[in-house]
């Protein structure tokens, strides 16, 4: 739900400001929200250079490109297309399991991918085949 209401409206704004300043500020209030929650645990918690410089890179690489990736998106495509993205990203996360981990799939697994990517071929398809807005493409 929250997913679904920040890429409504990311969008407008991304499209007033660019990605990376809409992002950059809605991380920050984020960051100064949720920190109070989670600094005791900072506190009391082993640090060591490799699992911070991993987590860094995960969320700096992994996070901060998708971020910016879907807001982008949001922008060019519209908040409905930009949002099917995510149902892939389950199956996604399956193949790499399968293939890099070796992991078992169970039927529910599969039967769920699919339900995922269906869903984000039905957005797909219902965006090709909208009646356009008079404002313009969503």
């Amino acid at each position: 739900t929250l997913y679904g209401i920040a890429i409504n409206v990311a969008r407008p704004l991304q499209m007033q400001f660019g990605a990376l300043p809409v992002l950059v500020r809605s991380l920050g209030l984020a960051t100064i929200l949720t920190a109070p929650l989670g600094l005791p645990q900072v506190l009391r918690g082993n640090w060591s250079v490799v699992p911070l410089l991993s987590l860094i890179a995960l969320g700096a690489l992994g996070t901060g490109i998708a971020y910016v990736l879907s807001a982008t998106a949001a922008g060019r495509l519209g908040a409905t297309r930009a949002s099917a993205t995510i149902f892939l990203s389950s199956p996604i996360a399956m193949l790499l399991g399968v293939v890099v981990l070796h992991e078992r799939l169970g039927l529910i697994s599969l039967v769920g991918a699919a339900v995922c990517i269906g869903g984000a071929v039905m957005i797909r398809k219902a965006q090709e085949h909208a009646i356009p807005s008079p404002r313009g493409p969503a």
